[in-house]
This record gives C-alpha cells, structure tokens and sequence, in this order.
C-alpha cells in the first residue's frame, strides 16, 4: 500500500511518537444528525478504531483536538480509549503544544491528522502533516500525506498503518493482533438494579443533587478506563444514566447475580476475551477511582490470573468475627487459597482473651474488598458455571471461580473503602461524605 512513498515522508512518519487527530472530517464524515433531544452519535468508522488500538499496543500516544465537543463525541473517545484530549477549541496549535508538552513529546514527533483551515497553523509546526482524501484544496497542497481514504471511512486506519509500516511495526502488530493479545486498558461495567430489597430504587437516590449511580460513574471514569457502561435491568436507571450522556445497556431482568449481567454485556457488545472488565457495584459512590486502577492493573502485572480483586489488612477482632465481612487467605504469590465469611485462617485453642489482644493483626488477616477486575473470557467461563457447594454454603460467588479453578490474584491495600449504601443511615452518611471531600475538607 505504501510503495514508492517519498523518502522523506517515511521518515517524518518513522520518527512519530504522537498522532494528534481532528474530529470532524477525520474521524467522522463531518456530518451533524440531529433527534429532537440534541446532537445524535456521529458515525465512526470501525476500522479507525482497530488502527487506533494497534497503535496504543505499540506504544504510540494518541490524542484528539477538535472544535467539536459533546457527550456523543466523549463517548466514543472513552471507548477508544483516547486521551487526554482537548475539546471546543479551534486554536488547535495551542491546544495540540500543551497536549505534547504534558506528553513529553516534541513537536517534531507528532503527527496530525486534518482537513480544513482551521487545522492549518497545526499542520505547519508538527513533524508530519497529514489530510484526508476530502480535505480542503490548500491543506492538501500544505500536508506532507494525503490519505487514499476520505474523513470517517478508514483514513485513520490508513494512517495507523502508514506509522507502523514506517516503523517496521506493522506485521509485527497484525501478529499479536491475531494472536490474541489482551487490548491495553480496561473497561468499567457497573450492574445498576432497581429492585433493591432493603432500599428499592436506590441507584437514582439522589446525593448532593444528583442520583447516586452517576456518582458512581464520575469516580469509574477517574479511574483511566477506556469506558464506562452502566448495565441496568430498569427503563428509569437507563434514562437517567442516558440523559447525562453516559453509556447503558438495558439488560435481562432475570439475572441471578452482577456477574450474570456484566456477561451479557460482553457478549452483546462483542468485547474481546482477552479485554479487562472491571465490576463496580452501582452503589459505592465512595469507591476511590484508585483502587479500581489497582483492580485492572493487576490483571495486566499478573498474566495467569483470570481475576483479580483487593483486600485490607484486619485489625480489630470484631471485624475477623463479623460474618457480614468476607475474609480471604492468600498463598505466598498472593492468589486466593479460600474466601469465607468465617473467622480465617481458624486458630485452635485461643481464648476470646487472646483474639482480643490482636491476633487478626499478628496472622496477617485480611478482609476481601468487593470489587473483580475479570478477563473477559473468565468472566465468561463462571457465567456458564451453575452455582456450586462452597458458593451456596457461604453466598460467596467467587467461590465458584475458585472451584473451576481459575486463579485469582489479591492485592492488599491499606485500607477498605468506606460502605456502600444499603439503608436510608448509609444514604445520609455517604452524602456527608461527598459534601465533605467537595468542600475540601
């Protein structure tokens, strides 16, 4: 495809570590669709999205800076992971420099992707100006590449190829591709029920003035996922989870459990069995973003793992003793040996007197933080599972992942995360919270 291109222009293309892209025109075909709500989701094209994901797995940055902005817009940049971003400008020299800046990056090692005037002063000080087949006349005669392909019909897919073919990347990028490689980042799914028993319809609660399953959002997009999915059983979560510009799925409302959910969810959308899903329960609007980092990160650290969740260090005996507090014992490479609602490991022949004085602490015990990053094609395989012994026994759902024999990794922090809310007392108390953190104090 890129036969007898100019030597120069390979190596302009060999030296790029940042490809900046407009919006309007590149990624899409630069038309408007309008509902009588507002603006509708644009059309992207699915290739450029492949292209775009070969590039961040070969370690490139990928940015976008356009006069557009939006929720559809935002949208789709969470599902292709792109960030950071600078949105609603049309001074893009000045966006796209701070961009690198904060990158790293030179000028000279970028490239942009544009295709009207208004792109012009961008194009004039990267290292590889690149338009679409469709741009404007005088960007063309300016841009150092045109692309084969128009705006939203895999120009960008053009240009990933074009950078990695320069490379020497590209064959070697196809080969993980095909060979299954996990997609770098990972995406939030958070299971939204309305029917809750002790609090009914308590995602849409409002805290502070907005419901809590919005809450919940915000910190899973602090989190760095490429996207965030509320999967909801209830036509009122959906609305309002829509109506803020947030991703849903309507989902079946005969699902046994979260997990049940988030695999309908995966199979629905097509999400790659090597991609990271994280599940974060619809209420725990405290959850810091930080340890549902914590969650995925230890997915990619920990390759055998086909879960990994978290865990605190125990220290009062009235916790090791609470049955509504899950405990779990790790081996020396921190996988799970057993999760149980029981005081473990069980020490034989010690006083109430002894258990007082600190034993949790001094056995190194641990209290199970309920939050699972999965490997999709994990995920999928408990889903298919009935519920087993040990999972009926205790109501303990990743017992059932244990007994298939699928490892799962424990990370320990240093604290749990404050309660989510089941009751009206935790509704109150989670929202003194917010208002707290927002004041600063």
């Amino acid at each position: 495809m890129f036969e007898g291109l100019d030597a120069s222009i390979a190596e302009r293309a060999r030296r790029v570590r940042l490809l900046a892209l407009d919006v309007d025109g590149v990624l899409t075909d630069g038309g408007l669709v309008y509902s009588a709500e507002g603006e509708s989701s644009k059309r992207f094209h699915v290739r450029d999205g492949l292209g775009l994901r070969l590039l961040r797995e070969q370690g490139y940055a990928v940015v976008v800076v356009s006069a557009r902005a939006g929720a559809p817009l935002e949208r789709r940049l969470q599902e292709l992971g792109i960030g950071p971003a600078a949105l609603g400008t049309h001074d893009k020299l000045t966006a796209l420099t701070k961009l690198a800046e904060d990158l790293g990056i030179p000028l000279s090692e970028c490239a942009f992707v544009g295709d009207d005037l208004w792109d012009l002063p961008a194009l004039r000080a990267v290292g590889l100006a690149i338009t679409v087949a469709d741009g404007h006349p005088l960007v063309q005669r300016e841009a150092h590449y045109v692309t084969q392909a128009t705006g939203g019909r895999g120009a960008v897919r053009e240009v990933a190829d074009l950078l990695l073919a320069c490379a020497g990347k590209l064959e070697s990028a196809t080969r993980e591709l095909l060979a299954g490689s996990a997609p770098e980042g990972f995406g939030v799914v958070i299971p939204a029920r309305f029917g809750a028993t002790r609090l009914p319809g308590k995602p849409l609660l409002p805290i502070a003035g907005k419901p809590m399953v919005l809450h919940v959002c915000d910190h899973a997009r602090e989190s760095g996922a490429s996207f965030v999915l509320v999967a909801t059983d209830d036509e009122r979560i959906e609305r309002v989870v829509r109506d803020a510009g947030g991703d849903v799925m309507l989902t079946a409302s005969h699902h046994p459990s979260g997990t049940d959910r988030l695999a309908e969810v995966v199979r629905r959308r097509g999400i790659d069995p090597g991609s990271i899903i994280v599940n974060v329960q619809g209420d725990e609007p405290l959850l810091p973003p930080s340890l549902i980092r914590a969650a995925a990160d230890a997915l990619r650290v920990h390759r055998r793992a086909g879960i990994a969740t978290l865990a605190a260090p125990i220290v009062r005996p009235e916790d090791w003793n609470n049955p509504n507090i899950v405990k779990v014992v790790t081996n020396q490479a921190g996988f799970a040996e057993y999760f149980s609602r029981a005081p473990i490991p069980f020490v034989r022949d010690v006083s109430a007197e002894t258990a007082a004085s600190g034993l949790p602490e001094r056995l190194g015990a641990l209290r199970h933080i309920g939050i699972y990053a999965y490997r999709v094609r994990a995920l999928l395989q408990v889903a298919a599972q009935p519920a087993v012994m040990q999972e009926a026994c205790e109501s303990l759902e990743q017992l059932r992942a244990l007994w298939l024999g699928i490892p799962i990794h424990v990370s320990v922090v240093d604290q749990a995360p404050p309660h989510g809310v089941d009751t009206l007392d935790d509704l109150r108390r989670v929202e003194a919270a917010l208002e707290k953190r927002n004041d600063g104090v």
